[in-house]
């Protein structure tokens, strides 16, 4: 698609977006005693083990974290929701895909993937019955898909551990897949300026490395570079915490659950702002920004929070 030196930095042009913005804005004194809450309570964060593959080769563990990542965005909806083993969500994709290894389908191998149907990957990721029988944005989930794994096959030999091990680092991954894949081009703009979130892109290089575990190339471990994965979930949580404040307007929007246009001002600045508060968090609690985000995130799970902003799009 294009060059990698095309793509927007994610943390420079999330800070432009911060100077410009009108209707979110971080409150550091609040964000400043998240981060003593969370240091002096850490949230629990399982074992990436428990909720994802865990057999296999190295191989196997790698394709199946990129497939992971390319159907992974945009699961809210009124009841009934789609679930997959009790779970909904992203716990419900990673167990329909979990589901798939135990019943001999070929979900890791981008050759066999990237031939799919529409109706084989609603198989795959069938619903429990009664319920939804499979998430939303089916027709786009099998787009993003197809592609990332033809373009494994046509330019990495169908090998996801090859384009993992060719990357100098988990940016340098993301980076890669947003610049050759339109389905991982996660670039918007705010008051006529590019603004890059990657969201799918890095959190893809971000959990290929856990997948891995001690396989991982050295490269792919390396996460300095990655910033949060701005998704619903995490600004949620800095909301509810006062980190993020919202402008009346925008505050009632999200509260009265009405959604957010993909894209709109509003929907960029609460993605670019989330981004620049992990930061500021990561660096008050001495961690990097995907551990900021991490804590963040399952400190979301559970738990009643005042509600997400809504966006349908395929980027979180």
């Amino acid at each position: 698609m294009t060059s990698p030196s095309a793509v927007p930095d994610v943390r420079k042009s999330c800070l432009g977006v911060a100077a410009r913005a009108r209707h979110v804005a971080i409150d550091d004194g609040a964000l400043s005693r998240l981060a003593s809450e969370l240091s002096a309570r850490p949230v629990d964060t399982p074992a990436w083990a428990e909720d994802h593959l865990a057999s296999g080769d190295a191989e196997e563990r790698a394709g199946w974290t990129l497939v992971l990542s390319a159907l992974n965005f945009c699961f809210w909806e009124d009841e009934p929701r789609w679930r997959v083993e009790g779970a909904d969500g992203y716990m419900a994709l990673a167990a329909a895909l979990r589901r798939a290894v135990r019943e001999g389908v070929a979900v890791s191998r981008p050759s066999c993937v990237a031939g799919w149907s529409v109706a084989e990957l609603a198989e795959v990721l069938r619903g429990d019955p009664g319920g939804p029988v499979s998430p939303p944005l089916l027709g786009e989930r099998h787009r993003v898909l197809v592609e990332l794994c033809g373009w494994l096959v046509e330019e990495h030999g169908g090998s996801a551990l090859g384009l993992v091990a060719a990357t100098p680092s988990a940016a340098g991954l993301a980076v890669t897949l947003a610049s050759r894949l339109r389905g991982f081009a996660d670039v918007a703009a705010h008051r006529g300026e590019p603004v890059a979130f990657l969201k799918r892109a890095q959190i893809a290089a971000h959990d290929c490395g856990l997948a891995l575990g001690d396989e991982a190339p050295a490269g792919v471990r390396d996460r300095r570079g990655l910033t949060a994965f701005a998704d619903y979930k995490v600004p949620q949580v800095l909301r509810a915490s006062g980190a993020l404040v919202y402008a009346g307007p925008l505050a009632d929007a999200v509260d009265a659950r009405v959604e957010l246009g993909a894209g709109s001002e509003e929907e960029v600045e609460i993605r670019a702002l989330t981004v620049v508060a992990v930061d500021r968090l990561a660096e008050m609690m001495g961690v990097d920004a995907a551990a900021a985000d991490t804590l963040l995130w399952w400190r979301g799970q559970g738990l009643r929070w005042p509600p997400y902003h809504r966006t349908r799009t395929i980027w979180y």
